[in-house]
């Protein structure tokens, strides 16, 4: 199913073997049960710059811009950068302040489609999992200018995160379930010249 949306979206760009990406944003807006927990535990998610966070009913939607991207126009894998992250920090009672990275995210499409970051003291670690199975896709121009919109993508913490998240915040990496929805993310995608 995923292989015919993505044929379909980039079936004018199909003479190149990939197509780039320039621009412009992915917004993440957290699964309100999710932000929940966070919170409770005294865990902030806050945004590294230049990501922008707006609050919205029992969450909030971060703005991650994308910087680069290349997609095969054939088989449809590929990658896409972006700037910024999330900080998640929780201020102790000795009034100290624990805190992990998670910047520059990638977006991967392969047969199994995920989300790396860069993660403090770790380094580059797939962090997330994408569930391509229901997106909505549109293509259109604007200003001379391609432009692609995905939506309905849910992100999934994966083992990795939720063990990072629980040991370093919760005193144990089995705090939290392997996987938890992070919430659902939107793709703005500027086609290159």
């Amino acid at each position: 199913m995923i292989v015919t949306v993505w044929a379909a979206v980039f079936a004018a760009d199909a003479q190149a073997a990939n197509v780039r990406l320039d621009g412009v944003r992915t917004t993440l807006t957290t699964d309100p049960d999710t932000t929940t927990l966070l919170f409770g535990a005294g865990i902030i998610p806050l945004p590294i710059f230049p990501t922008p966070v707006v609050p919205t009913a029992n969450a909030a939607k971060y703005s991650f811009p994308v910087t680069v991207g290349y997609v095969d126009a054939k088989t449809l894998a590929g990658t896409i950068r972006h700037s910024g992250g999330l900080l998640l920090a929780r201020y102790n009672p000795d009034n100290s302040w624990t805190a992990v990275g998670l910047s520059n995210f990638t977006i991967r499409i392969d047969a199994k489609p995920d989300l790396t970051a860069n993660v403090t003291g770790v380094g580059r670690v797939s962090i997330a999992d994408l569930d391509l199975d229901n997106i909505v896709v549109k293509r259109y121009v604007r200003n001379g200018r391609a432009f692609v919109r995905i939506w309905n993508v849910p992100v999934t913490l994966n083992k990795t995160a939720t063990d990072l998240i629980g040991t370093t915040f919760l005193g144990s990496a089995d705090a939290l379930p392997d996987n938890v929805l992070l919430g659902t993310a939107n793709v703005l995608a500027r086609v290159a010249h």
